[in-house]
């Protein structure tokens, strides 16, 4: 099969797989409970419309809040965000619900957008190769569902690609800055935190520390410094949110979830807690010590290579002629991409609450692998996140997506390794083909 075909055949592989992607976000989030789609929304509308009417003493009031949502649908959701949630969606309060989802959707639009465009300008592939990775990002199935019910994830995308530009490009303190409004999920940015320490990398720590300074005094200033006393207070029941729900297997994509899931549905719920905290502690410890050897391994190679060996060395050919230039070498610094897609595994693999439509932050470990020599997993990873691989989960009661983000890394780490190997004593990289390189 030539070329030409084949490339024919990928893309209309992935249009196929976008648009059940864009079905699967439909179906999934026009639920009746929600009365129609966006209904995650409500959540983000009610913290709003209690700061907007002087109330944020009740911000946390649970029964409350969840009186607030019943016209907008069945099962009211609590109040899980930090305050700074509900000052940022006051504006929109001043709008009727429907008409303050639509504007919602529009601003999910133009991140997405401008997400793409970052993408698009740093990705390092090939220009055939981008135009084949837009249309698969667009095929990834939590994106879809994170736009149907009206979700953060891709706002939160914009940020984390943007403030990882930033960081690529040396501008550590503004990238810092930008990525500390990932403190609207905690979780995610606690995992970014130790992964920062484990480099230590003080500009970006210190400018996370700024953003969050800043959040905290704006917050304190504006609505007084009481509402996080109630935050602080209330975080035992936020933290403990996945004791409440058993979400389907097709929308938990956390391994404690999964360990929750798994214990319910055998009948062995007295097992469940214990389970959770077993599985986590496990895991964790796992992607911690992964993390440690990529971020060292990593920063061993900069510091013993040149800077045209880090740019250029080691040069494998794809077997992908859409994500591959004309001479066939590497288009981007493999290392970097190691790390910075091993980091963004672990801050999803991190939290002990992660949902499907979280997984959206997988399009950035993408990008960087699919422009590096360890692009078969991140066609992996792909395929994990596709629909049809989503909905395998229904049969198989657990999703995969966390174990092969998991495989990913240990793959990662076992590369650094050998790329370490392969460098001559003089410190630079030996030119060595990717046939040679055992995934």
């Amino acid at each position: 099969m030539s070329n030409r075909r084949r490339s024919d055949w990928t893309l209309g592989l992935l249009v196929l797989l976008s648009m059940l992607a864009i079905w699967e976000g439909y179906r999934v989030g026009n639920c009746p409970a929600n009365h129609g789609c966006g209904g995650c929304f409500s959540q983000f509308y009610v913290a709003g419309t209690i700061i907007r009417c002087g109330e944020a003493g009740r911000l946390y009031d649970q029964p409350y809040f969840r009186h607030l949502q019943e016209s907008m649908r069945d099962d009211p959701l609590r109040s899980l965000y930090p305050p700074t949630m509900g000052l940022l969606m006051a504006p929109l309060t001043q709008l009727s619900y429907q008409s303050a989802m639509a504007v919602w959707w529009t601003i999910q639009a133009l991140c997405i957008l401008a997400t793409g465009m970052i993408f698009y300008r740093t990705s390092g592939l090939t220009q055939p190769g981008r135009t084949y990775m837009l249309v698969a990002l667009a095929a990834m199935a939590p994106l879809w569902v994170a736009v149907g019910i009206g979700q953060l994830a891709p706002m939160l995308l914009l940020l984390v690609a943007g403030g990882l530009t930033l960081h690529k490009r040396g501008k550590c303190a503004s990238a810092g800055l930008a990525l500390s409004l990932l403190a609207l999920k905690p979780q995610l940015a606690a995992g970014l935190v130790l992964w920062m320490l484990l480099r230590r990398d003080l500009r970006t720590l210190l400018g996370l520390a700024m953003g969050f300074a800043l959040q905290g005094a704006a917050v304190a200033v504006i609505l007084g410094p009481g509402v996080w006393l109630d935050y602080l207070h209330a975080m035992p029941t936020i933290s403990a949110v996945t004791r409440y729900y058993h979400y389907s297997p097709l929308v938990e994509a956390s391994f404690t979830g999964i360990a929750s899931n798994l214990f319910w549905a055998a009948g062995l719920a007295t097992w469940e807690a214990a389970a959770m905290k077993i599985t986590y502690a496990l895991t964790v410890s796992a992607a911690t010590v992964l993390l440690c050897q990529i971020v060292w391994t990593s920063r061993t190679s900069r510091v013993g290579s040149s800077p045209p060996a880090l740019e250029g060395g080691l040069k494998p050919t794809l077997q992908v002629p859409e994500f591959r230039s004309q001479t066939g070498k590497s288009l981007a610094p493999a290392t970097e991409n190691y790390e910075y897609a091993a980091g963004m595994l672990f801050m999803m693999i991190f939290p002990p609450y992660f949902l499907l439509y979280d997984q959206t932050l997988m399009a950035i470990p993408l990008v960087m692998l699919w422009s590096s020599p360890a692009w078969r997993w991140g066609v992996a990873l792909f395929a994990s996140m596709t629909a049809l691989v989503v909905n395998l989960s229904l049969v198989l009661g657990f999703s995969l997506s966390g174990f092969v983000a998991l495989a990913t890394m240990v793959a990662l780490a076992e590369r650094l390794r050998n790329d370490i190997k392969v460098q001559s004593p003089s410190g630079r990289a030996i030119d060595v083909d990717s046939s040679a390189i055992v995934v």
